[in-house]
């Protein structure tokens, strides 16, 4: 074990000693370090950010959450750091590494929960509504939940206008941050998103993941539109810069000026805001029949 988990450990071993003694002990003050966007994104819509004392690198919604420590990347992380930050928790939706960062953690004695959502947003509901309880957030968890339900049951209801309406074909492209390429989405949360604003995804989304693209797969596939992630966008700077791309220069988006921007919180995982993005991506694809 390292100088760093060693100091770090001290004050974690003296919580337990304290609470095995026969005095009254206090209980400890929760420090949470939490790797996911989505979870952070809930402590804080909750109000239990108060908790909080470490994030991931990617975890930048809502824009306060940067004032807290980064970790590093979620899939990147140094233990000795969130050692460092002395967590009571460490919450996480099971996507993070390396490997031997959970061993580190758990041989210092700092618990980790993982809260992973499943394929609807009812699943990420009950994710908020188990953080509310476990941080005595019940109340503005409950009340968050009844309006994203509501959101949710009013664009479900709405997708019956796109019967018999022609679906373009669409490509979201996520830039990956440590490999620095682009990826296409090819189902999971975003391509449930895309088939509600009435979209077909360009790529097969039968077994969900991403496909990293190539100029060549992006030409062949041939999108009507191209939704691009705010990371990779931004890079570029702007559409036109975008459309020149090798390979999407070819698509009939960049011919027809379909390329657009969407946050990345948006297509690739559910909350609150999830309704919202929906209809951000109708006015997208759909244009002419949302402004009627």
């Amino acid at each position: 074990m390292s100088r760093t988990m060693r100091r770090a450990l001290v004050p974690l071993l003296l919580v337990a000693a304290a609470a095995c003694s026969g005095r009254e002990a206090t209980q400890p003050v929760a420090r949470v370090v939490c790797v996911s966007k989505q979870l952070n994104e809930f402590m804080y819509a909750i109000g239990a950010q108060n908790v909080m004392v470490g994030r991931d690198l990617t975890s930048i919604y809502p824009p306060e959450i940067r004032t807290l420590t980064s970790v590093g990347y979620h899939r990147a992380l140094s233990a000795e750091g969130i050692i460092s930050l002395r967590p009571t928790l460490f919450l996480t939706d099971g996507n993070y590494g390396p490997a031997e960062v959970t061993e580190q953690l758990e041989k210092v004695g700092i618990p980790i929960l993982t809260l992973k959502s499943g394929p609807q947003p009812d699943s990420a509901m009950g994710i908020m509504a188990a953080l509310g309880r476990r941080f005595h957030r019940e109340a503005a968890a409950d009340s968050i939940i009844k309006v994203w339900k509501a959101g949710m049951d009013s664009v479900l209801k709405d997708t019956l206008k796109w019967a018999g309406v022609k679906k373009p074909r669409v490509l979201i492209m996520h830039f990956g941050q440590i490999v620095n390429d682009y990826l296409g989405v090819k189902g999971g949360v975003a391509g449930n998103i895309l088939h509600w604003a009435g979209g077909v995804n360009a790529l097969d989304s039968a077994s969900g993941g991403m496909l990293r693209l190539t100029p060549e797969i992006i030409a062949k596939i041939a999108p009507d539109v191209i939704i691009a992630t705010d990371v990779g966008f931004d890079r570029l700077g702007s559409e036109a810069a975008f459309a020149k791309m090798p390979g999407v220069n070819l698509t009939p988006a960049a011919k027809h000026g379909r390329i657009y921007r969407i946050f990345e919180t948006d297509v690739m995982y559910y909350g609150p805001r999830t309704p919202a993005a929906i209809r951000r991506m109708e006015a997208f694809l759909h244009p002419d029949l949302v402004k009627q």
